[in-house]
């Protein structure tokens, strides 16, 4: 195969984590956030919905375990109790945007004790 057919081959692979254009623009960003059973904050199909409309990659990390956090089965495997604390990482376009719909999900509603 000629190197030029390599390279458009090269180009035309899509990165493994989903993210296109990974040199222009992409974005990083982390943040740990208390897990809230009482009051329904961690829902898993809540926060699977929440991010669903981002086009980033979201981890989920609790307890050494990381899973993908569009994945209602993966996120229901980590199991963390009440007031235990996980991290959210994306990776992506719009991760800012992600980890800052994170936060609204879990402000507390007015309706909470």
């Amino acid at each position: 195969m000629s190197r030029t057919i390599e390279a458009i081959m090269r180009h035309m692979t899509v990165p493994s984590n989903g993210v296109s254009h990974q040199r222009n623009g992409t974005e990083k960003m982390e943040r740990k956030f208390t897990v809230r059973k009482r009051h329904y904050i961690w829902s898993e199909a809540r926060f699977v919905r929440a991010m669903m409309p981002f086009q980033s990659n979201v981890r989920v990390g609790y307890n050494g375990t990381e899973v993908d956090g569009k994945s209602v089965l993966d996120l229901m495997t980590l199991t963390p109790p009440d007031g235990s604390t996980v991290r959210v990482r994306a990776e992506g376009p719009d991760a800012v945007q992600a980890i800052h719909a994170i936060d609204e999900l879990m402000k507390p509603q007015p309706d909470e004790d």
